[in-house]
């Protein structure tokens, strides 16, 4: 029982996971700006365990929709000839119930993911890149029944740094692919958690670019242990859109 509702959630939680970086005009102080809106068609594959009860995920992204109730998510960057500044935020809000036996069970979800990172390029196609990405989670499960009435919530946040790579190299004049890879957690925040993408942009006007691209994200963390045991060990990944605004 606990484990079809958590997992159902948990995997709406990821509908959106992406940031793609978009080739963004020159501005007349040499620096380049681009602002995107995403949406990732994410699936979940892993477990969650939350006050020592573990539940398996592997929920496709049309259950992930159906329990979806807000979502917000913008990706911004700034370079010039040498250097990168790029954040990213994410943010859902999602409730889901399932008819279990003698009751219904309920898992409340809020999730925010903030990255910050900057980068140095060491030629126009390839970038160095080192930052920070920080997840919070919270987590309220309800059940309610015949024999049984209870909540338990739980809630955590911690902080991965990460090292990484970016290529973006022009196919033509409106054409560009793109391509990044990082790695991190190193024990402060997660275990290890790691980041890569592949995407195509085409420039529909000097203003709006289009992206469409493939994610995948893996983070396995854990805190406490027995009744107290938080761990969150999954693999999101799916294809992406973005829409980005050049200035």
């Amino acid at each position: 029982m606990i484990p079809k509702s958590l997992s159902t959630a948990l995997a709406a939680a990821v509908v959106t996971l992406a940031a793609p970086l978009a080739v963004a005009q020159s501005g007349s102080d040499g620096w380049e700006f681009s602002i995107a809106p995403y949406l990732v068609a994410a699936g979940m594959d892993g477990s969650v365990t939350v006050k020592g009860i573990e539940a398996d995920v592997d929920v496709p992204f049309g259950d992930i929709i159906d329990n979806l109730d807000f979502a917000a998510m913008v990706h911004f960057d700034m370079r010039n000839d040498h250097w990168v500044l790029m954040s990213d935020l994410f943010y859902v809000d999602l409730e889901g119930s399932n008819d279990v036996a003698l009751g219904t069970g309920t898992v409340a979800v809020q999730q925010t993911l903030f990255e910050v990172a900057g980068g140095y390029r060491v030629s126009p196609v390839f970038t160095l890149l080192a930052g920070a990405r920080w997840v919070d989670l919270e987590n309220q499960i309800r059940y309610s029944g015949q024999i049984l009435d209870e909540e338990v919530s739980a809630g955590k946040s911690w902080i991965d740094p990460f090292v990484g790579v970016h290529l973006m190299t022009p196919l033509s004049e409106r054409w560009w692919f793109g391509a990044r890879g990082d790695v991190g957690g190193f024990g402060v925040g997660s275990d290890v958690a790691w980041l890569a993408y592949a995407d195509i942009g085409f420039r529909a006007s000097k203003v709006v670019s289009i992206i469409l691209g493939y994610r995948a994200i893996d983070m396995d963390y854990e805190d406490g242990s027995g009744h107290n045991l938080f761990r969150y060990d999954m693999q999101i990944s799916g294809p992406q859109m973005a829409v980005a605004f050049s200035f």
